[in-house]
């Protein structure tokens, strides 16, 4: 899982107090003075109690309505802070600021076209400000716009090198752009810049994973739970590149007490349930591993992946309509998984139903044309119907794709 981190106005927060300390205005307005330093004490009521005054006193000041703007935001008074951003740019209309944050809170309400457009506007009056660069970057990142989202996020690093969220989400992108050794360096920057920021480290761990280097995506994730001990999705993950580095007990340990912390994550209930099954298969041991699979799917009705395992798992214990009923759920949620296909058609295969198996075997090979073992056992379909001739240009077919066994039948069943 992938997380993006949003616009963090604090920040813009801060920019702004640097502002208002050399502003005339503002040294002699001490209601002014504390709604900002309630604002940074996160007293957000009493914030906008003193911007009232102020407002009151001054009804065309922009800083007071954009900074009770932010309040109202804080206090997720969303309309009011739309209200009161929209004031502050009608009294100072190069009020770029303000623009950026309405466009956040007009995203928030789903106004994305005017949260695009108020991105737009902010950099149309500084075409250096990073953080409209990086909100920008984030709307197109939602809408799959992952060249525009890069492009943006370019411009946020290089106006505010030292914004480690931009380096962080331009990581994500890349990451999503198959560039695993950019997204790597993007993460390590914004580390650099906030070594206390989990969620980087947890999606660097998550990328060396991808690639193996399972050593370090474990010490990434050590990094992330340092941070959040709770954080369920650092530890299921750990126990996937534990699992990977072949240590069954360790992977087993890390969903488990992602179970015990938070019960309703149906993730690590799948992932112990697989490590379960191949332990159980390798001694012919009991069912347990059912009920995790079983726990995943109830909390989970729609996660494709706990169905196939679940099915592997009654083929194993030759239930085949369960199985059936399971690889059924995989086609129809996700149908262009060329393995829930073709694993159905071994479940028809292994119950003697050639007939049946064949057009899961057919699917299989149309949503993945290399599907060696696919072709093999189709071929042992067609050849146990009487159908020697379509079988062996099946297993010519398996043959040409490497198949030793196929090669074998060919040689034993298909010499004229």
């Amino acid at each position: 899982m992938k997380i993006f981190v949003k616009i963090n106005k604090f920040l813009i927060f801060f920019v702004l107090i640097l502002i208002f300390s050399s502003d005339a205005y503002c040294r002699k307005d001490r209601d002014y003075e504390l709604g900002l330093k309630k604002i940074e004490g996160k007293d957000y009521t009493g914030a906008v109690k003193e911007f009232d005054k102020v407002i009151k006193r001054n009804p065309k000041y922009s800083y007071a309505y954009y900074n009770r703007g932010l309040a109202y935001d804080r206090m997720n008074k969303l309309e009011d802070a739309i209200r009161d951003y929209t004031e502050a740019i009608k009294i100072k209309p190069d009020y770029y600021e303000a623009y950026n944050n309405r466009g956040t809170v007009r995203d928030t309400l789903g106004d994305k076209k005017g949260a695009y457009v108020d991105y737009c506007k902010a950099l149309e009056i500084n075409a250096k400000y990073a953080l409209a660069y990086y909100n920008r970057g984030i709307w197109k990142s939602q809408r799959g716009d992952r060249r525009g989202a890069l492009s943006d996020y370019n411009l946020a690093v290089l106006f505010d090198p030292k914004y480690p969220n931009a380096w962080y989400n331009r990581g994500i992108v890349k990451n999503d752009m198959g560039n695993d050794t950019g997204a790597i360096a993007d993460y390590n920057e914004a580390i650099k810049l906030d070594p206390k920021f989990g969620v980087a480290y947890y999606n660097r761990g998550n990328v060396k994973r991808i690639m193996k280097d399972y050593d370090g995506a474990i010490a990434d994730y050590n990094e992330a739970l340092k941070m959040d001990s709770t954080a369920v999705n650092a530890l299921n993950n750990r126990g996937l590149a534990k699992y990977g580095l072949k240590d069954v007990d360790g992977a087993i340990a890390d969903y488990s007490e992602a179970i015990r912390i938070n019960p309703n994550y149906f993730l690590p209930y799948c992932n112990r349930g697989i490590i379960k099954f191949e332990q159980r298969r390798a001694s012919g041991g009991s069912a347990e591993y059912m009920n995790d699979f079983n726990k995943a799917i109830d909390l989970n009705p729609n996660y494709s992946i706990a169905y196939f395992h679940r099915g592997l798992a009654k083929k194993f214990l030759k239930d085949y309509p369960g199985a059936i009923d399971d690889f059924s759920m995989v086609a129809k949620l996700d149908s262009n998984y060329a393995y829930g296909y073709y694993n159905r058609g071994l479940v028809y295969y292994d119950w003697e139903k050639y007939k049946e198996a064949i057009p899961d075997f057919n699917t299989a090979i149309v949503k993945y044309p290399k599907y060696v073992e696919a072709y093999y056992y189709r071929g042992l379909s067609y050849f146990n119907l009487g159908k020697r001739n379509d079988a062996c240009k099946d297993w010519k077919s398996a043959e040409e794709l490497g198949s030793k066994d196929a090669e074998y039948l060919l040689e034993s069943n298909c010499k004229e």
